[in-house]
């Protein structure tokens, strides 16, 4: 998906853009996964989701499924440490989001930063990439073999249908996906949104019941 440009304020508005933005991804993302193991009794969004092995920024191995997204509330972005302007400016507000949410981070919701450039961003990159953000608890950034980070980033709905625009990580989008795997509800915002609008998803999303 295009990043919005100045260019594209100008001509439709933000709000506007950042709503067409989200539905289109939402939609992408809620979509019905093709040739996915129902992991459970009942069907969920999570069972799309390819359970593949990644390594955090502190160099532990840990499976996608099992270990991050299981019984879990989770808000989830993609990124890597060489990106210009989105990148730091998305991970700004995943601090600032990550410091309203408090005791929660790391105990009742986890934050996962998955790298899209995972042959440069190596786990003591990403580890310096996330003490620059202020080493947050709760607050994992990941790597892991190219192949597979990619086919995860579009069973989580985010690409683009021209290749070309695909291809190129300066392209990626500034959403955040925001599910919650217990109650299997799941929806996908950009984090240029209204803070409170964008806590308000999250706290929603995160409930138990």
């Amino acid at each position: 998906m295009r990043p919005i440009s100045l260019a594209m304020i100008a001509r439709h508005g933000l709000p506007a853009l950042l709503f067409c933005a989200a539905a289109a991804l939402s939609f992408a993302y809620l979509s019905p996964g093709e040739n996915h193991e129902q992991r459970g009794t009942i069907r969920k969004q999570s069972d799309r989701f390819s359970n593949i092995v990644l390594t955090t920024q502190h160099g532990k191995p840990v499976r996608f499924y099992d270990d991050l997204i299981r019984d879990k509330a989770v808000i989830i972005n993609l990124m890597y440490t060489g990106c210009g302007d989105i990148c730091p400016a998305n991970s700004a507000v995943l601090a600032k989001v990550n410091d309203l949410l408090g005791q929660r981070m790391g105990r009742d919701i986890i934050m996962l930063s998955l790298s899209i450039d995972p042959i440069a961003d190596t786990p003591e990159r990403l580890k310096r990439y996330w003490e620059a953000f202020g080493a947050k608890p709760g607050w994992l950034f990941l790597t892991g073999e190219p192949a597979e980070i990619d086919r995860l980033r579009r069973e989580l709905g985010a690409y683009d249908l021209d290749p070309a625009i695909d291809a190129d990580p300066a392209q990626h989008s500034g959403f955040i996906t925001i599910g919650n795997d217990r109650t299997n509800r799941w929806t996908a915002l950009p984090l240029l949104m209204h803070t409170p609008q964008l806590m308000g998803t999250i706290l929603r999303i995160s409930r138990e019941g």
